[in-house]
């Protein structure tokens, strides 16, 4: 591939990759993903406010940014809503981020850098 059609392919890669970039931008959504990968079990909007010391409010608009980029499942039990990391999507969700830095790495190599 010449220049101008891999910086075309970065272009691609950070437009499918910028729902995921914004999700996992903030500082409090990040802490949110931890303290999923540290729990045994899927948490409560209550569970995450307590923890953050956030409001259920805020901890909701967090959730759903996540939830939205394909990072969190959500389910019902009885009349709490539990959050849990999507974990069966990360492949699919990381792979664009793999393929995103190896391409800037290969186009900002000069010739022969390769």
């Amino acid at each position: 591939m010449s220049g101008p059609i891999e910086a075309r392919d970065v272009l691609a890669l950070f437009a499918r990759t910028r729902p995921l970039f914004t999700a996992l931008g903030d500082e409090r959504r990040q802490e949110i993903v931890v303290f999923l990968l540290e729990s045994a079990a899927p948490r409560s909007v209550g569970d995450i406010a307590a923890r953050l010391e956030l409001s259920q409010p805020a901890t909701s608009h967090h959730l759903k940014i996540l939830r939205d980029a394909g990072l969190l499942t959500v389910r019902r039990s009885g009349t709490l809503r539990l959050y849990d990391l999507n974990a069966d999507a990360y492949p699919d969700l990381l792979t664009p981020i793999h393929d995103l830095v190896t391409l800037i790495i290969s186009c900002a190599s000069g010739p022969g850098e390769q």
